[in-house]
């Protein structure tokens, strides 16, 4: 089965990465190096409230980094808030060094993007003209459909994972992957009850269907509170979730069954047609 890439440190080789990673340790490094910290500051140490933002730093980042879905997301969401925090302390010194720091990150932004997974994937768009049929179509294919929205960093954090996720469980006709866009198929998105609002807590949302039902979906709503009951949508807990090694396996089977029935009838036909030879 393919094994997926996502979530490693190879793509933090990215100039992207790189750039961002040095623009968030800039403040620091030119206290610490002896010939930038001579130049630029009257002492060279660290205060008291230089380091109690950091502290308040990683605070704050390590409670908000539970919703990243992998470890280059983890490292682009440190960036943007270190970054932050880098041209107050510049600022603090000099509105001149917070200038050329500012300078420095647009350029940044302007020149370099985040990466985008552009790996192969096994991923059917639906519209809603052909929504209904392909779901109803052949009861022994399970459908596992993405809704998403362009806007949302959920979704857009969602995207290579799911597409790794068609590849690696691609190749038998009973388990196949599809997507929604929900700016684009409202109604459809309000036919299976999913929020396609702003401020929508259910973008991006998985459902499995089979046989033309909903099987099962994530985030789901609670039973009691009919609240959206928050999931973190990484490679293993989707797999977890909806059981997908499971639906995996059942598919081998039936393709390997489909096959010797296939092969049977054959050998049957040719017995039947010496038969008739003789």
């Amino acid at each position: 089965m393919y094994a997926t890439t996502r979530g490693g440190f190879k793509q933090l080789l990215h100039p992207y990465y790189i750039v961002n990673i040095c623009l968030s340790l800039l403040y620091v490094l030119t206290k610490k190096l002896p010939f930038t910290c001579e130049l630029l500051y009257d002492q060279c140490e660290i205060d008291l409230q230089e380091y109690e933002i950091l502290i308040f730093l990683a605070a704050f980042i390590t409670m908000r980094n539970k919703r990243q879905f992998s470890v280059p997301d983890y490292v682009a969401h440190f960036c943007m808030f270190a970054k932050l925090c880098n041209l107050f302390m510049f600022w603090r010194h000099s509105l001149t060094y917070a200038t050329v720091y500012g300078v420095l990150w647009l350029f940044q932004a302007y020149l370099l993007f985040q990466p985008v997974y552009n790996g192969p994937e096994s991923v059917y768009y639906f519209h809603e003209s052909n929504f209904a049929e392909a779901k109803r179509g052949d009861p022994r294919v399970t459908w596992v459909v993405a809704f998403y929205t362009v806007w949302s960093p959920g979704c857009i954090a969602l995207a290579p994972i799911f597409s790794e996720l068609s590849h690696a469980y691609s190749g038998y006709t009973g388990l196949r992957f599809g997507k929604v866009d929900v700016a684009r198929c409202s109604a459809l998105a309000r036919q299976v009850g999913v929020d396609a609002t702003t401020w929508s807590k259910q973008l991006p949302t998985i459902i499995v269907f089979r046989g033309g039902r909903e099987v099962d979906r994530r985030p789901g709503l609670s039973s009691k509170t009919k609240k959206v009951v928050k999931f973190t949508f990484t490679w293993e807990n989707i797999i977890a979730a909806f059981s997908l090694n499971d639906l995996y396996a059942q598919c081998k089977q039936q393709d390997a069954q489909v096959k010797r029935s296939k092969e049977g009838l054959e050998k049957a036909k040719a017995v039947a047609d010496s038969r008739k030879e003789k």
